[in-house]
């Protein structure tokens, strides 16, 4: 166990809202599908022709976590990018953060985690052993995905699903007496999943300038179908194995906080002993966020007062690789 807590936190999203019902004209389909297929009613979207993108909405939320902690930014003494995609190839996304936030000079530490969308449960699990080694004292970690620029081009399946927003957190130790700590930590990787969420353009094995590499390597692409099909063949097993591991059991938590993945996805949680007023949603009106849904629905959760202090929560989450990832934690 690591005595640390989330000791403040901020959300920001896309400036457009893009409901279900104006997305299905735009894409020429049923005007229904959308809402049925993913259970997405309405996504917000950046004004990106006006300057709004995945770093202003990161910088923002980073802004209202700090002040929401009750510090200053200057207190920071490391920032932790757990984005879904990057904002650009090199360098990482935290030192882009830092220096929109005005620390460039500061020499903040700086460095990016990535398992995709479940970047943020491995940032707050990475950020409480730092602590607990006394490298650092603060830590903000931020998520921030805006794929809409890019899903013009996307299978429909895609395009349906997928909203921008960015979240951030302040980590610091636990004070003497107080209840809040992060529990246990796992994640299992199976890469015969690999290929079935992708971009597979960027990188070095197809990259941009060489003459094989097609416009569609460079477009994310996935088979929800599938993925969905080989989650739900590993998440029982791995459900037990967590439980073993961690001694923590089902009942003892007051909500799971999962990746908005889906209508589907969410609905897994309820076969495996979560009712339906245990599963953190915001899925009809946010969409999947990538890396910045889980804060992002734990942000609203903390702010509604649904998550309180001393409440244990279970962070979860699938991710390309494929991954399963789950972080338990008292707030």
């Amino acid at each position: 166990m690591l005595d640390t807590k989330i000791v403040g936190i901020g959300k920001k999203v896309g400036s457009i809202v893009k409901t279900s019902q104006a997305l299905s004209h735009e894409m020429d389909i049923e005007e229904d599908w959308i809402e049925r297929a993913s259970g997405v009613y309405s996504r917000y979207y950046v004004d990106f022709n006006n300057g709004e993108n995945a770093l202003l909405l990161g910088t923002q939320a980073a802004n209202l976590a700090v002040k929401d902690s009750n510090i200053k930014l200057e207190d920071i003494d490391c920032i932790i990018g757990a984005c879904g995609s990057p904002l650009q190839a090199i360098p990482c996304n935290a030192s882009l953060f830092q220096r929109e936030l005005g620390l460039e000079n500061s020499g903040v530490s700086c460095f990016d985690v990535d398992t995709t969308c479940y970047s943020f449960p491995l940032a707050v699990f990475i950020a409480p052993t730092l602590i607990q080694l006394n490298v650092y004292n603060k830590i903000l970690i931020i998520s921030s995905d805006a794929p809409s620029p890019t899903l013009e081009t996307a299978e429909r399946e895609v395009r349906a699903l997928f909203g921008d927003g960015a979240a951030a957190v302040v980590v610091s130790k636990t004070p003497e007496g107080e209840k809040s700590k992060v529990h246990h930590f796992k994640l299992n990787t199976y890469s015969n999943g690999a290929d079935l969420t992708s971009i597979k353009g960027a990188g070095t094995l197809r990259h941009p300038n060489h003459s094989e590499t097609k416009p569609e390597d460079n477009v994310f692409q996935m088979d929800g179908k599938k993925v969905y099909k080989l989650a739900l063949k590993y998440l029982k097993p791995f459900l037990k194995e967590l439980e073993r591991e961690s001694k923590i059991i089902n009942s003892n938590y007051k909500y799971i906080v999962p990746h908005q993945t889906s209508k589907n996805g969410m609905k897994i949680f309820y076969k495996h002993g979560f009712a339906v007023d245990r599963v953190a949603n915001h899925l009809t009106n946010h969409g999947n966020c990538i890396a910045a849904s889980i804060p992002m629905v734990l942000h609203d959760y903390i702010k509604e007062e649904k998550i309180k202090r001393g409440d244990k929560i279970l962070l979860f989450g699938t991710s390309a690789g494929l991954s399963l990832g789950a972080l338990s934690l008292t707030y």
